[in-house]
């Protein structure tokens, strides 16, 4: 029974480790999704404002 509670141990730990690490890469992924999420609707705001401009060229 000890030999089966150290490989449990072991286990739990590695498990754990892996949920932290998972964690991690979760937070890191979040933060840079908002970036391009920022960085999308920027451009999307300029394209926005060429094609005011290129109307205003158009009627006069």
């Amino acid at each position: 029974a000890p030999v089966i509670m150290m490989s449990q141990n072991r286990q739990d730990a590695k498990d754990r480790l892996r949920s932290e690490l998972d964690f991690d890469v979760n937070r890191r992924s979040e933060s840079e999704i908002q970036g391009l999420a920022r960085k999308l609707n920027l451009l999307g705001d300029k394209l926005g404002d060429l094609e005011d401009l290129l109307r205003q060229k158009a009627v006069g």
